[in-house]
């Protein structure tokens, strides 16, 4: 009876353990040797022979991070007002209105307008203020790295006792291993199809931005007009006009400029990674 459950074990470690409960016969020897460690440090099977797998052993079972590194935000630089509006009455207005506006991306400089507006057309200037700009996000980051041991098995007899290899047997990947072992699944192959979201930045906020706006009677701006304004972040004031020039140009500068900042996303995680060729042995001793 011995002799029966001695010749059916070792035939059954040839592919798979089919009796967990039995140990495998003292003169007959594990069937494999599994080495995890590196893959630059990787020994080779003993005599030559090729491993019979090769793949990754994932050390994080319960799951990858699902998060990437953190974004960050440029500064939200102050952006100059590029537009005023004339008015045919005194503050608060109310009359007849003319927009002036040099143009999105306007730095300031003498910007003369298509057509002077004469005296008699304004009594009051309404200014804009300056704003914030938005924020440029940093490059999206990669995700976080698959922790990962590199994993070669080998057949092997009891004769054979390579270094730094552990005695294991074959199993299903539906199977557990009996009690007095450990269960290691690895992978042939790991496909990692993740990325991170790209990253993006929030409503600027903070800093302090002054900027001085001046409207001049000539189109090389050296006859200012005396219905000039400083203006703050969210400050949007009204200037009566007392002059007989007609408002032919504007120029502006930043008399303040400290940058804003925006808060930050936090980049997710996308796809998943990909599994492929399966295959479980059962270790004597644990790793």
């Amino acid at each position: 009876m011995l002799l029966v459950l001695s010749a059916t074990a070792l035939l059954a470690c040839e592919n798979e353990w089919y009796v967990p409960l039995l140990a495998p016969p003292a003169d007959s020897g594990p069937v494999l040797w599994m080495w995890v460690g590196a893959e630059d440090e990787a020994p080779p099977c003993i005599d030559g022979q090729p491993p019979k797998w090769e793949g990754w052993m994932p050390e994080t079972p319960e799951g990858l991070p699902d998060t990437c590194d953190a974004c960050e935000c440029g500064p939200a630089a102050c952006v100059l007002p590029s537009k005023v509006m004339t008015n045919g009455m005194a503050c608060p207005g109310g009359g007849p209105s003319i927009a002036l506006d040099a143009g999105a991306g306007w730095d300031g400089t003498c910007a003369a307008l298509p057509s002077p507006v004469q005296p008699d057309d304004v009594a009051s200037i309404v200014y804009e203020p300056p704003t914030l700009s938005p924020c440029t996000a940093s490059a999206t980051p990669q995700p976080p790295p698959v922790p990962a041991s590199f994993v070669r098995v080998c057949a092997g007899t009891t004769a054979q006792d390579p270094p730094g290899f552990i005695p294991c047997m074959e199993s299903s990947t539906e199977e557990s291993c009996r009690n007095d072992l450990t269960r290691h699944e690895f992978f042939e192959e790991l496909i990692d199809n993740r990325a991170c979201a790209p990253c993006e930045c929030g409503p600027p906020a903070g800093g302090r931005c002054v900027a001085d706006v001046g409207l001049y009677g000539d189109s090389a701006c050296s006859d200012r007009v005396n219905a000039a304004v400083s203006l703050g972040l969210g400050e949007v004031s009204c200037a009566d006009v007392s002059s007989p020039l007609p408002l032919s140009a504007m120029r502006a500068t930043l008399v303040e400029a400290e940058p804003g900042a925006c808060s930050p996303s936090v980049a997710a995680v996308i796809g998943t990674l990909e599994q492929r060729e399966p295959h479980v042995v059962c270790s004597f001793p644990e790793i």
